[in-house]
């Protein structure tokens, strides 16, 4: 997996770093991060559909 940096509330974190001196309350935090990225990127992905089936209609009309 690709490293990608996230960020929250001043947390740095990289994804596929070393967990082994990362507390429980701090991996705890990265999951919410993580979860909270995942949410965003199927709205993004859902919205992005559905232009794509808007112009997809439209252009068949056309």
């Amino acid at each position: 997996m690709d490293e990608i940096d996230l960020k929250r509330d001043g947390q740095a974190f990289r994804v596929g770093e070393d967990l082994y001196g990362v507390s429980v309350v701090q991996l705890t935090e990265r999951l919410k991060i993580l979860a909270a990225e995942q949410a965003r990127v199927e709205r993004a992905i859902a919205q992005k559909n559905t232009e794509l089936t808007k112009a997809e209609t439209f252009f068949r009309k056309n």
